[in-house]
């Protein structure tokens, strides 16, 4: 591609050239120059295409979101322990190069920032997943950039640590605030990081879904759903409608529960108890009824691989009565929320992340909803119906723009529960046995976002597996939504994004 050929940047041609070429509608293996080249130019045209990037030690890897809510995924050889970095076009794949580095000693060249991000200098080996390790030869000293305006100022640094007895994620906070406002905020990472990735190489389809459903406490559906529809996509192994429709169901339930964790955190961090109590009752009533039908309060492990796994017939006795309680809780939250003095009032006009940084950085779910994009990969998902997803987003990208989100997805809850009580009740089809190997994909809306996964298999086991979890590009926005804020009103904001520093760590 010439610098003057009108498809430069264009992801629709590219994946086109591609599929022409090497016979794949989705997986296309790129070398050094056409990935620092045409790639490079899609993500300088549109970052928002960005969902991710791994590695294996022979190849990176970076998955690009399509308009339709497909996705596809790129590699290319590593050579002499690098290769060309994206973030120099597209931010949203800082930390994704820095995760890299630490854990293969594979470089970014043109990288925009290496620090380390999971690496703080006490692991026993310095880039522990290579084919050679080395020794650790210093301990780590966290290092921010320098930020002139606060020392010219004289002013006060901020910081908020995973051992400073905080309810906040375990990650480490700094705020510097020259002034009243806060001018500058800088996450550091990989405190919550457990090694899932590494965990999951040479696993059986069980072992490694266990291990997915531990990765969020809030996504735990999302999480195995989208690893079984990658790992059956593999195989090439057919699951049935009951299955598909459980799946929906699971992951509504799960939905439910989490938007009113997320909603509550908000309002205990903003003093409205009322609303903070009511999300509370709610949500312990969300997780009996989910104890009562699928046997567990947190719908853990009942997403399985195939198959097997728990049904959803075991739902359909309180199906209507949860829907009728559903619809007069959605109403009692709203009048709630925005009650005179309420948390709406004093949501708005805070913590803004605007459109165009959302797009830069690729959030997805309730954070892109409220900045003005759309996409739900619901409407490209088995058992869902484009039909059933409101296409509506807000344009204030504040906290009360994400809120009024939230609420808008227990509404769209409720609506698909009614959408699929029929279809849960469809009897099961016996599937062929399916091949042990080759490569997948498989994604899923959760309660935060999309969540996207790949992986190769081979004699059955997972040989090889990328995750793509939206919390990385929620801590690179809510950096954007705290700066200007007051230094007192960053707890709201930081939980108004909802983030996982388990799903950022892996």
């Amino acid at each position: 591609m010439t610098p003057h050929d009108d498809s430069a940047g264009d992801l629709a041609a590219l994946v086109a050239r591609c599929r022409a070429e090497q016979d794949s509608p989705w997986r296309f293996s790129l070398g050094e120059e056409q990935w620092r080249r045409d790639l490079l130019a899609c993500l300088m045209a549109d970052p928002s295409s960005f969902v991710g990037m791994w590695c294996d030690g022979e190849a990176v890897f970076a998955m690009l979101a399509l308009r339709d809510g497909q996705a596809v995924v790129f590699s290319t050889p590593v050579e002499m322990r690098r290769y060309w970095g994206l973030s120099c076009a597209c931010p949203a794949a800082v930390p994704h190069e820095r995760v890299i580095h630490d854990l293969w000693g594979v470089e970014a060249l043109d990288a925009r920032d290496l620090r380390p991000w999971l690496d703080h200098g006490v692991w026993g080996v310095t880039w522990p997943l290579a084919e050679h390790p080395v020794p650790v030869q210093a301990g780590g000293v966290i290092e921010f950039p320098e930020i002139a305006e606060v020392a010219r100022a004289g002013g006060t640094i901020c910081e908020y640590g995973p051992a400073d007895g905080g309810f906040h994620a375990p990650a480490y906070l700094r705020l510097a605030v020259p002034g009243a406002r806060v001018i500058d905020a800088q996450w550091w990472m990989g405190y919550a990081h457990r090694g899932i990735c590494a965990g999951m190489r040479g696993c059986s389809p069980d072992q490694a879904l266990r291990l997915a459903g531990r990765i969020d406490a809030a996504a735990t559906v999302a999480h195995q759903a989208a690893l079984a529809r990658a790992m059956e996509s593999a195989t090439a192994q057919m699951v049935d409608g009951r299955t598909i429709a459980a799946r929906v169901v699971f992951a509504e339930m799960e939905r439910v529960a989490s938007t009113l964790f997320d909603i509550a955190a908000v309002a205990n961090a903003a003093d409205d108890l009322r609303l903070a109590r009511a999300c509370e009752q709610a949500r312990e009533h969300v997780q009996e009824i989910c104890a009562m039908a699928f046997g567990s309060r947190m719908l853990m492990d009942i997403v399985a691989f195939g198959h097997g796994g728990a049904g959803a017939s075991g739902f359909s006795p309180h199906e209507e009565t949860f829907r009728q309680w559903l619809h007069a809780t959605c109403a009692e939250l709203e009048e709630l929320y925005r009650r005179p003095r309420g948390l709406g009032g004093l949501a708005r006009g805070l913590g803004v992340l605007p459109r165009d940084v959302a797009r830069q950085l690729g959030v997805s779910g309730v954070v892109a909803h409220a900045s003005a994009r759309e996409g739900d990969v619901r409407q490209v998902t088995p058992g869902y119906r484009d039909a059933w997803i409101p296409a509506g987003v807000e344009q204030a990208g504040d906290v009360d723009a994400r809120m009024r989100m939230r609420l808008v997805a227990l509404r769209t809850s409720l609506r698909i529960f009614g959408e699929m009580e029929r279809q849960t009740r469809a009897t099961p089809i016996r599937a062929p046995v399916p091949p042990t190997a080759g490569e997948g994909m498989g994604w899923a809306e959760g309660p935060r976002g999309a969540i996207r996964y790949w992986v190769r298999m081979e004699a059955g086991r997972v040989r090889d597996v990328g995750i793509c979890d939206p919390a990385l590009a929620h801590m690179l926005a809510s950096e954007v939504a705290m700066r200007g804020a007051y230094d007192t009103d960053m707890a709201v904001i930081m939980r108004s994004f909802g983030l996982s520093a388990a799903g950022a760590d892996l």
